[in-house]
């Protein structure tokens, strides 16, 4: 029995993260511009421009905090056993699926743009589960790594991930091998 242990989230946590992203720090520009506008503060901002700069960070800071909180509260711990085709997925303690798996995907991206990411999406006969991880750190090749926002786990959580997601896939693959050739021993009557 071998044993995983990382820090995903889930497919609908990600799509929650991918609009809530752009949506707090879009939002905040807009009341800004509305209460400029309905105020009537223009003349008043562009004699005083620091109080302008000083509400921007404010409100982008707030955003930038909110978005963390966020963050934080979608990103799950994961331990899974596996044991051949068999397997227990618990999410913070609590088992979430269980079973034989019965379909494992792989979508894998590289350092193409931007920082690594990885879904693996595991099928069981009754259950499934989505995850998907992103590195929080970008490596570059001429200077340090630099901060991802849309970042979820360390890059050792992803390499764990694809482990497992190999591993289930070459599990899967020997039991077919093994099927295939007991398929093809004659029957002796």
């Amino acid at each position: 029995m071998e044993r995983y242990e990382f820090t995903a989230t889930t497919a609908k946590s990600d799509i929650i993260i991918g609009i809530l992203f752009p949506m707090f720090l879009m939002l905040p520009v807009l009341g800004i511009q509305l209460a400029i506008f309905y105020l009537k503060l223009n003349d008043f901002l562009q004699s005083q421009p620091i109080f302008l700069y000083l509400i921007v960070m404010l409100v982008f800071g707030t955003s930038l905090l909110l978005i963390k909180k966020l963050q934080k509260s979608l990103v799950k711990n994961y331990i899974v056993e596996l044991s051949g085709r068999n397997m227990k997925i618990w999410c913070n303690g609590k088992e979430v699926v269980s079973g034989e798996v019965v379909f494992c995907k792989i979508k894998n991206n590289e350092h193409k743009i931007g920082a690594r990411a990885l879904s693996v999406d595991i099928y069981t006969k009754g259950d499934q589960i989505k995850f998907r991880v992103r590195a929080k750190e970008n490596e570059k090749v001429l200077s340090s790594s630099t901060w991802n926002p849309l970042g979820t786990s360390k890059p050792s959580d992803v390499e764990t991930l694809l482990s497992l997601g190999k591993k289930i896939k070459n599990a899967m693959e020997e039991e077919v091998l093994i099927e295939d050739e007991a398929s093809k021993k004659p029957r002796s009557f």
